[in-house]
């Protein structure tokens, strides 16, 4: 069989004849970035081989549509797409920087708020008859008799199983006292002999690019480890439409999916309650949130009806069911709650955002608008709710950008240009001292940022063509007299060691992600009647780092006081933790989502002229004037 070595950490697998290089490397634990989900349309996939090792027995040429995807420089070096070459030798070859994926630990803000602790999920200790004491009764009697006194109750729920464990029973028959793990002070998780107070949970946010898991104190109220990843199921694709394909395709894909995600969701609670000092034990109770196809898959659900006609998911109510049934790390008994779903591109992680908002969200007019591979906007006018959801694509993510990358270390998330007319970049940190601080290429925030620097700095035209060759240094190429990219970072200076570029079709993917959002913005506002919000809510991690003034100049949401648009974190994890800490965020969740009026994009006349219409790259600096 042949084997494929992996630079710079050594990690090999033995793969079949034949078998494609993509699929053998996420075999292996190696994230290689994949926006088209394998089929040879993005370019995403690179990798480099190593010359000496033998590549052109192990490898076929590449292919009329590989070098089509390549650019010159790529082919010559040695580069070659993961999802376009089969295996049929021995290989060795290293994973560029751009290229990663998975590993990359992607930011996810939260915000620290104040929940009053009611947690769904108590401990009660209680003294246990002995066994010789009159009337001699049978132990789970004996056991339940004493937590429904200590309750108040007239019954506890005992189910058999949990003293069913042989091996358990003496140890509680010699016990003076014993802790109930109570779900809703009535049924009991668990038994343990002696006293045990300590009670945590996880709080969990599944998005299409990154999970993120909080271990949580229930007791007190406060967050005591968090861990993020990028979302495996990428290998199947960037975007939720990607993942359903395959799982059309091939029936084993869903299941493959669904264990991808419980495994590294493991992976986090481990690393989180092992740091913690925390028993896999203690953590009695879990919140889920996500967009629809996360929770379907999460679920074992197909989602497939999600991606056609009429969109409605296969469930919308809240679900709960045990960690053992989904193999999540916690007591096995223990019940995971995730949340409902408002529509079928409108999830429980928009829900959760909306739980976070108190009572001022409701007065006036109000945009709540989470930006990523799919865009779900929420506007509250005086108390009433509506929402929509845009197919904005995975450009908000870096993805389908020909220097685009997730939100890590080395990406660029900020640009301007100087008082000289230079291109300056700023790229994410990663806090440690002496690690290459070069910029790797472009996440998303920066893609925008990028856009709106060049369009006020006059070289992106506002119907978002590129400025003449001899207009800037930065410019190169030509077609049809403008240039076909700009120049952000030179090679010299790159961790890549080359060009960090934006493109044409680099600007004409933002014009699309946009036109689609502001373009259901619109529809939003004129369904109520009304011309103007009074505040806009940023909500995610995209959201959470853009800057107000770029997304104002180039009209990605409507016009208002820069002020008046505010960034609320990770407000997905935020609803999630909410729910945690206080059972009565649940029953909140659940009115809330039969409150939301959903508007279907798919069905309105007018969007098509509307989308158009908000291709243009425009400041809008009259209409700001007149707010």
């Amino acid at each position: 069989m042949p084997q494929i070595t992996f630079h710079p950490d050594l990690r090999s697998i033995d793969v079949r004849d034949g078998e494609r290089l993509l699929a053998a490397a996420w075999k292996a634990g190696v994230g290689i970035k994949s926006v088209c989900g394998g089929h040879g349309k993005c370019g995403s996939c690179l990798v480099e081989v190593d010359a000496a090792a033998s590549a052109a027995d192990a490898l076929l040429p590449p292919t009329a549509a590989e070098i089509e995807l390549l650019p010159p420089e790529y082919g010559a070096r040695g580069y070659r797409l993961a999802c376009l070459c089969d295996v049929h030798g021995d290989l060795a070859l290293s994973i560029p920087p751009e290229s990663q994926a998975v590993r990359n630990s992607p930011r996810k803000p939260y915000t620290v708020t104040d929940v009053t602790p009611r947690p769904i999920v108590t401990r009660v200790c209680a003294p246990v008859a002995g066994a010789y004491e009159e009337p001699m009764r049978p132990l789970a009697e004996r056991l339940r008799t004493a937590f429904s006194q200590a309750l108040g109750r007239k019954a506890v729920e005992l189910p058999v199983g949990v003293v069913a464990d042989y091996s358990t029973l003496p140890g509680f028959d010699g016990a003076s006292e014993v802790t109930a793990t109570l779900y809703s002070e009535r049924t009991v998780l668990s038994l343990q002999p002696g006293r045990a107070s300590a009670l945590y949970g996880l709080a969990i946010d599944i998005g299409t690019t990154s999970v993120v898991a909080f271990l949580c104190d229930l007791v007190h109220g406060r967050i005591v480890g968090m861990r993020t990843a990028g979302n495996p199921q990428a290998i199947y694709g960037e975007d939720v439409i990607s993942r359903m394909t395959h799982i059309q395709q091939d029936g084993a894909a869903l299941a493959d999916m669904r264990q991808r995600l419980v495994d590294e969701l493991n992976r986090l609670i481990d690393e989180a309650a092992a740091e913690a000092g925390i028993a896999l034990g203690d953590i009695v109770d879990t919140v889920v949130v996500g967009n629809p196809t996360m929770q379907h898959i999460l679920l074992g659900i197909n989602p497939e009806p999600l991606g056609r006609g009429p969109y409605m998911p296969v469930w919308a109510d809240g679900v709960e069911l045990s960690a053992a049934e989904l193999s999540l790390h916690a007591l096995p008994r223990s019940r995971v709650f995730v949340f409902p779903s408002i529509a079928g591109y409108i999830g429980g992680d928009t829900l959760a955002a909306l739980l976070t908002r108190g009572p001022e969200f409701y007065r006036g007019t109000q945009l709540l608008i989470d930006v990523g591979t799919n865009g779900e906007v929420v506007l509250v006018h005086d108390g009433a709710l509506v929402a929509t959801s845009c197919a904005t694509g995975p450009v908000y993510e870096g993805a389908h950008i020909r220097c685009g990358m997730r939100a890590v270390p080395g990406a660029i998330e900020r640009v301007w240009i100087d008082p000289k007319g230079k291109i300056r970049c700023a790229a994410i940190k990663d806090g440690e001292q002496g690690t290459d601080r070069r910029p790797i290429g472009l996440c998303g925030s920066g893609v925008i940022s990028s856009v709106a620097a060049l369009v006020g700095g006059g070289l992106i035209g506002e119907d978002g063509g590129l400025a003449p060759p001899q207009s800037h240094p930065a410019l190169s190429g030509s077609a049809h007299g403008r240039a076909e990219e700009v120049t952000l970072v030179a090679g010299a200076y790159s961790r890549t060691g080359r060009d960090i570029v934006l493109t044409q079709h680099d600007v004409r993917s933002v014009q699309l992600g946009k036109s689609a959002l502001r373009a259901g913005i619109e529809i939003l506002l004129a369904d109520c009647g009304i011309d103007k919000a009074d505040r806009i809510l940023l909500a995610g991690t995209f959201g959470n780092h853009l800057e107000p003034d770029d997304i104002l100049k180039i009209g990605l949401v409507p016009p208002v006081p820069v002020e008046r648009v505010r960034s609320i974190g990770n407000a997905a994890g935020d609803g999630a933790r909410m729910a945690l800490f206080n059972r009565n965020h649940r029953r909140r969740a659940g009115a809330l989502a039969r409150r939301v009026r959903v508007l279907e994009l798919s069905l309105r006349a007018d969007f098509q002229d509307l989308f158009v219409a908000h291709t243009v790259l425009a400041p809008e600096a009259q209409a700001l004037e007149s707010v």
